[in-house]
């Protein structure tokens, strides 16, 4: 797979953009990066829809959950 420049640097723009809307998640995201997010650790993601409808599902971080984690942040 070829990594294509242009769309590094428009993901980079968008993920500034996405940090400026939401400073609070923003700010939980580095918390995590400070402390550390140990395998075995469980995620917990509940979405709730402007109707009301929730969406649940958690997962249990793996080793290789980490390394692609690292991955990304070394974009950004």
């Amino acid at each position: 797979m070829a990594v294509n420049p242009l769309q590094i640097m428009k993901l980079k723009t968008q993920l500034n953009d996405f940090r400026k809307r939401h400073p609070g998640f923003t700010r939980f995201i580095m918390a995590i990066r400070r402390k550390g997010l140990p395998e075995g650790s469980v995620l917990d993601v509940k979405i709730t829809t402007p109707d009301g409808e929730t969406m649940t599902t958690n997962f249990r971080v793996e080793a290789e959950d980490i390394e692609f984690v690292s991955m990304i942040s070394e974009l950004g």
